[in-house]
């Protein structure tokens, strides 16, 4: 591949993704890991099928559900500590500049891809013809995965509409949603920052075609199908404060999808599952050859175990550990944390907390850890990252219910989801006295418990920064760390800085 200075040509994030497709003529067949000759690649329908394949790919990198995306939201927040073995989240967990989310390059390039294939689709003409059904699924699939990184890039890169620092803010996101094909094309493209609701209004409309488009989820999650898009919907609408769309959309995925929702005595094994019960929508690892290692995968973040309950035995680094109020949350009474005497003397009756346990001391003093992801795919540190699962729309309408103001404000509704979430997953709530209190609570209350468990829940899947950023709340990062005010340049992360090198029109957030 002939090499460019790509940081004084244009914009490179377009130039990196020509070169990208355009790198080795006809080296994709049906593997998604290999590059596309543009010129001859979009022509069949088995090269448009690895396309799409190729962008569901995009998923899994180190910056995106392979590691950033999925932990980055606990070290940002309060839910995570770095140990300092290796370095890893350190600089994260204090919430230094520049120790932020970084997958411009890996989405904007992804999104080039999607704009070309589904441009291509419509003038696919082959023989035996392609069908209309099969046109649909390609391009409800593009859809979905477009908003996927356009929701991802906006809510990293920009204030989330309702919680914006107007001192502070520099817009939206770059839109594009027509594809670059040459490098001479690609000098051209020099977009500036949309107002920060135009990203939204597009992953919307995208979401809707793709739920229109697509079937219904099947026995995997792997790939975008109906309850997917509405449950990203679902996600959406409680972001931009939209609580008709979340509620709408959080009430079909729970009639379609809520008997999936594990129970306390399921709970356990269902996470030591390949595929995670109550997912809609994961990025799936299939193959030993997508191992991301032992320095930098989900399994060797959060944990220094190989399996589960064996401490004899260490693989990772468990570089992101809980922090202390996050123990608390669970229900975890632990001594000695990071020492050599650590014991874990009590634990509630939350069945989640069977999901935290003491590390090894191979790689140092001893942590309890998280084991969510534990080489699950067969492989040691090969793990598939959640996306959406069923539980986030429970708390999604028990929010937007709970919400003083809100269209759909409603109490009892908040209460009964609230208790749904906790009837499932502590083993004694049924008949507790906390059962009973729970059935009287309004207002602030109401609302904190909720928040309470969206922390418990989600814990170590890459949500907790983003439910402070969206309700432009401080980050409370006692006793580990110096606390987070949203009036802070540090909640949005830098630009690329080639990206601002080499297009004129392009403004760096603040602070950089």
């Amino acid at each position: 591949m002939e090499k460019y200075k790509l940081n004084k040509i244009g914009t490179s994030i377009f130039l990196i993704g020509v070169l990208i497709f355009t790198s080795c003529e006809k080296a994709i067949q049906v593997d998604p890991r290999q590059s596309i000759d543009i010129e001859t690649a979009l022509n069949t329908s088995e090269n448009v099928n690895a396309a799409v394949i190729g962008v569901y790919s995009r998923l899994k990198s180190l910056r995106s559900y392979g590691r950033d995306v999925s932990l980055f939201g606990d070290a940002l927040a309060d839910n995570g500590r770095f140990t300092n073995r290796s370095g890893r989240f350190a600089n994260e967990a204090r919430n230094l500049p520049n120790a932020h989310y970084s997958n411009w390059n890996t989405y904007y390039i992804g999104i080039n891809e999607i704009n070309l294939t589904l441009e291509a689709i419509p003038n696919l003409v082959t023989i035996p013809a392609v069908t209309q059904a099969q046109k649909d699924i390609w391009e409800g699939q593009l859809k979905f995965l477009r908003a996927l990184f356009y929701f991802d890039l906006a809510r990293e890169y920009a204030y989330i509409p309702g919680a914006v620092v107007p001192s502070l803010d520099k817009g939206g996101i770059p839109i594009l949603t027509k594809g670059v094909k040459t490098i001479d094309d690609a000098v051209l493209v020099l977009p500036s920052r949309a107002p920060i609701n135009d990203a939204y209004t597009l992953i919307i409309e995208d979401l809707k075609e793709a739920e229109i488009k697509l079937g219904n989820i099947g026995t995997s999650p792997a790939l975008a199908t109906k309850q997917a898009a509405q449950a990203l919907l679902a996600r959406v609408g409680l972001y931009i404060k939209d609580y008709p769309l979340a509620k709408n959309y959080s009430d079909l995925v729970i009639a379609s999808q809520g008997s999936k929702l594990m129970n306390s005595g399921a709970y356990l094994s269902g996470w030591r599952s390949r595929t995670n019960p109550e997912s809609i929508f994961e990025v799936v690892y299939t193959i030993n050859a997508e191992n991301t290692g032992v320095n930098e995968s989900l399994q060797t973040s959060l944990t220094t175990l190989i399996a589960v309950g064996n401490r004899t035995l260490t693989g990772g680094f468990g570089d992101l550990v809980p922090t202390n109020t996050l123990l608390a949350d669970l229900g975890i009474t632990v001594t000695g944390n990071g020492s050599n005497t650590a014991a874990i003397t009590t634990r509630s009756t939350d069945v989640r907390n069977q999901l935290y346990e003491l590390g090894t001391s191979g790689r140092g003093v001893p942590f309890v850890e998280c084991t969510k992801y534990v080489g699950k795919n067969g492989f040691v540190n090969l793990d598939n990252a959640i996306v959406l699962r069923v539980s986030e729309m429970y708390l999604i309408r028990a929010e937007i219910q709970a919400t003083v103001g809100s269209s759909v404000f409603n109490v009892i509704a908040a209460r009964a989801d609230l208790i749904t979430i906790k009837r499932n997953r502590y083993s004694d709530y049924v008949g507790s006295s906390q059962a009973l209190a729970d059935q009287t609570l309004t207002g602030t209350a109401l609302f904190n418990e909720i928040f309470r468990q969206k922390r418990i829940e989600y814990a170590f899947e890459g949500h907790r920064f983003f439910d402070f950023k969206r309700l432009g709340r401080d980050i409370p990062k006692a006793p580990h760390y110096a606390d987070l005010t949203f009036t802070s340049f540090l909640f949005l992360p830098a630009l690329p800085q080639s990206e601002i090198d080499g297009n004129k029109n392009l403004v760096q957030n603040s602070g950089y």
